[in-house]
């Protein structure tokens, strides 16, 4: 089965990130990577999915530098993608399985 690399972009969505990597998680198919990119978050979404990656290895999460927006954060996602194919959750939305 080929790999799915799902890129999330995260901007001060702590309300809302483990709802959507738990979406990701509940998927049918499980040959994917999730790559979640917080984009200099205030709160506490990245310590979240980096809390979600501990227990599940084919979760990633990297925080930008400095802000950098949410088009500039997904192609840096892309830029890091090792599946075949692409798909983009955005960190306040979810999949249903």
């Amino acid at each position: 089965m080929p790999l799915v690399t799902v890129i999330m972009p995260a901007y001060n969505v702590a309300k809302f990130i483990e709802e959507a990597i738990a979406s990701v998680q509940a998927q049918t198919m499980e040959s994917w990577e999730l790559l979640v990119i917080d984009d200099c978050s205030t709160d506490n979404s990245y310590r979240l999915a980096a809390n979600m990656a501990v227990m599940d290895d084919r979760i990633s999460v990297l925080k930008n530098k400095e802000n950098r927006g949410v088009a500039a954060t997904r192609n840096h996602g892309i830029d890091l993608a090792r599946g075949k194919y692409i798909a983009f959750l955005d960190s306040d939305d979810r999949w249903h399985p």
